[in-house]
């Protein structure tokens, strides 16, 4: 680079820097955003792509988004600074109008751009492009259908953010990864930004709820019950699959850590997401010295944990906050007044009703119908009747049965060739991928179906690693196209 052409770069970018200050009324974030941008993209140009995603995919897992409402804003977390940068719009980060735009968008188009140039990895199944290209055609339809009756793109913008970015990260991940020993590294991961999570959630209980006394309804944000969840899960496969020390001390270090993050962060949903994990595990997974050391030692705690029910059924003590979690899900009826419960059932009558009325689908940007008010909750969250608690019967009453078909299509392909790729796997670590496909895929729609699952960056990487990990595993084990079309017929 000539001395004039960086000159003229360095000049550049104070003017930016400048307008930015003169713009934003003053900020010193939004004088240092030029810098900080340029730095940040000319790291992920330059990097192995590989890194740059791993790094990209860790980052976004830990960060503390704003709208999760972390810590109840009790306390700013230090990675909500990260989570302003990656995800949310620069808008409100760096208060200037014109950038509205997040760190990820930027990141993601700038890899996609570089992986346009110089090429990814490859080796994926083909299938599962075509269904996430339909995928994003039905996101494209349902918009265009909304907005000729009256639905706000702008609103639909929110709706669909983040489900427009599964494609996208699955696509990056699979130019990233190459082979057995890139697979490898996204365990580790996802297990990583548990823990950090985790710890951060329990030094905000121990060290700033409890001394000064607040009333908290969880200690993280709603939206990390799957990455806790399924970081429990991988532990647990790798130690079944893998028997060895390191991994049995991995699990019984770590997994104690996410159950009391899980227990203090209260949702319900997280119980069944672990639940339905272990049971795919145990039933997935080969039969071997650890799997029946597991079964005797759930023998041996199954009367332990049926006393901890008993005692704690009646009981609104904070050690049984488990079993009232538990009471809520198997007995309905328990939580008749229960305003949360409540709420949900009536979000679902009406989503129902909604689809009833309008049989091919209301479309983005469109509210469902109301036909039972529920509680008002329109002062914290205004879009309440457009982004509903439950996702799933939302892409029905938005998307009419094609609009739905289109938006399940990828999940269920994606499970398809990861058991596919399970029972055909000729090495461990393929068996191990292919089984944690599937957890990944069936615990992100399960936080989909009771806690907005698809309104979060952290379950939109993992269920995006998901579908390239079962992508990329399919081809490893020869599951064939021909397969996948003659399962869909």
């Amino acid at each position: 680079m000539s001395r004039t052409v960086f000159l003229a770069g360095l000049c550049a970018l104070g003017a930016l820097s400048l307008l930015a200050l003169l713009v934003s009324g003053g900020s010193p974030a939004a004088a240092a955003a030029p810098v900080l941008g340029l730095a940040l993209l000319w790291a992920a140009w330059r990097a192995p792509l590989k890194a740059t995603l791993v790094a990209f995919m860790f980052l976004s897992l830990i960060a503390v988004a704003l709208q999760d409402n972390p810590h109840e804003f009790y306390w700013r977390s230090p990675l909500q600074g990260l989570g302003a940068l990656l995800s949310d719009n620069w808008s409100r980060t760096f208060g200037i109008p014109i950038l509205s735009f997040s760190g990820s968008d930027v990141l993601a188009a700038l890899l996609l751009l570089r992986i346009a140039m110089r090429g990814g990895a490859g080796g994926t199944a083909f299938v599962l492009w075509r269904v996430l290209g339909a995928f994003l055609a039905g996101l494209a339809g349902l918009a265009i259908w909304g907005a000729a009756h009256g639905g706000q793109l702008g609103i639909a913008y929110w709706q669909v953010r983040q489900l427009v970015y599964i494609p996208v990260f699955a696509f990056l991940l699979a130019q990233a990864l190459d082979g057995e020993g890139d697979l490898r590294l996204l365990g580790p991961i996802v297990i990583a930004a548990a823990l950090v999570k985790a710890v951060l959630g329990l030094y905000f209980y121990l060290a700033i709820a409890r001394r000064q006394g607040l009333e908290i309804s969880f200690v993280t944000s709603h939206a990390d019950s799957m990455l806790f969840c399924l970081s429990i899960v991988l532990m647990l496969l790798r130690w079944l699959e893998q028997p060895d020390a390191k991994s049995l001390r991995r699990f019984l270090w770590i997994a104690p850590v996410l159950l009391a993050a899980i227990w203090l962060n209260n949702r319900r949903i997280a119980w069944v997401e672990l639940a339905v994990g272990l049971a795919l595990v145990w039933q997935l997974a080969r039969w071997n010295a650890a799997k029946r050391a597991a079964a005797r030692a759930a023998l041996v705690c199954a009367p332990l944990f049926a006393l901890y029910l008993a005692a704690g059924w009646y009981s609104s003590a904070a050690f049984f906050k488990p079993v009232v979690s538990i009471k809520t899900i198997v007995a309905p009826s328990a939580s008749a007044r229960d305003s949360s419960s409540q709420s949900r059932r009536i979000e679902n009558f009406n989503l129902s009703q909604t689809l009833r009325a309008h049989p091919l689908g209301i479309g983005l940007g469109q509210p469902y119908e109301e036909i039972v008010k529920g509680p008002d909750i329109s002062e914290g969250f205004a879009l309440y009747r457009y982004i509903p608690h439950n996702s799933i019967l939302w892409m029905m009453a938005a998307g009419g049965p094609i609009g739905f078909f289109l938006l399940w299509a990828p999940f269920a392909v994606g499970m398809f060739l990861a058991v596919r790729a399970r029972r055909l796997a000729r090495s461990p670590i393929e068996r191990i991928s292919a089984i944690a496909a599937v957890c990944a895929l069936v615990v992100y729609l399960i936080q989909a179906y009771g806690d907005m699952g698809t309104q979060n960056w952290a379950t939109t990487w993992l269920v995006a690693a998901a579908l390239a990990v079962a992508g990329k595993v399919a081809v490893a084990t020869e599951t064939v196209e021909e397969d996948v079309c003659t399962a869909l017929a």
